[in-house]
C-alpha cells in the first residue's frame, strides 16, 4: 500500500491546509491534520475516511486521526439549524413534545410538556423548538413564543411564528413563516427556525 499518497488525497479535502500520515509496512498509524475554521472536524474526519475507502480501499480507524484547527481568515460558511423530525404524545391532559435538531452533523433533542389545550398544542412545538436552540447556541432564556398564527391563501396553508429575543441591549421580535405540507407541527418547527436563524446569521 502506497501510504505516502494519503497525503496527496487528505491535502485536497476541504479546509485541510497540511496534513501528516505515520504508517509502518503494514498500516496507518496515525494522521495529523491542519484545517482551517471553515469546516467542523468531524465533517472533515469522514471526508478523510470517505476518500481512502474510495480511492485506497483504505478503512482507517477515526481515533487515529488528529485535527488542528488554525483561523486562517478564510471566510466561514453561514451556519444553519435544520430541522430532523418531531413527535408528538398526547396523554391524559398533557401534550408533550420533542425536537430533534441538526447543526454541524451533531444532533440536539430537547422535550417539552404542556396541559393539552388547542393554542399549547401549537405552541409546546414551538418551545421545544426554541429550547433546542438555545442548547445549540449555549444560551438559556434568550427566546420566548409570543404567538403563533395559521393563515390559509388560496389553497395554501401557512404558519407564522412570532419569537420575543432578549439580549444585553434591547428587545427584538422575530418573524418566521413555513408552508404546511404535509403536517402542522413539521411547519410550526420550521417557521420557529426560519425566525431564529435569519437572527443567528447576522
Amino acid at each position: 500500500m502506497d501510504f505516502m499518497s494519503f497525503e496527496d488525497v487528505i491535502a485536497k479535502i476541504q479546509g485541510v491546509t497540511h496534513s501528516k500520515v505515520v504508517y509502518n509496512e503494514e498500516e496507518v498509524e496515525e494522521v495529523h491534520i491542519i484545517a482551517n475554521t471553515t469546516r467542523s472536524p468531524k465533517q472533515i474526519v469522514r471526508d478523510i475516511e470517505s476518500a481512502l475507502l474510495a480511492i485506497f480501499n483504505y478503512r482507517i480507524d477515526r481515533k487515529l486521526i488528529s485535527i488542528a484547527q488554525i483561523d486562517t481568515g478564510e471566510t466561514k460558511s453561514i451556519k444553519r439549524i435544520r430541522y430532523e423530525g418531531i413527535s408528538l404524545e398526547v396523554k391524559d391532559n398533557n401534550v408533550r413534545c420533542e425536537i430533534r435538531l441538526n447543526m454541524d452533523d451533531d444532533e440536539y433533542t430537547s422535550t417539552q410538556t404542556a396541559i393539552g389545550t388547542s393554542i399549547n398544542r401549537l405552541k409546546v412545538v414551538a418551545k421545544a423548538t426554541v429550547s433546542a436552540i438555545e442548547e445549540i447556541i449555549g444560551q438559556v432564556s434568550v427566546f420566548d413564543v409570543e404567538d403563533i398564527v395559521i393563515n390559509s391563501i388560496r389553497d395554501i396553508s401557512y404558519v407564522t411564528v412570532i419569537v420575543n429575543m432578549i439580549n444585553d441591549i434591547a428587545e427584538e421580535v422575530l418573524i418566521g413563516t413555513a408552508i404546511v405540507r404535509n403536517d402542522v407541527n413539521e411547519a410550526i418547527a420550521k417557521a420557529t427556525l426560519d425566525a431564529i436563524n435569519r437572527r443567528i446569521e447576522k
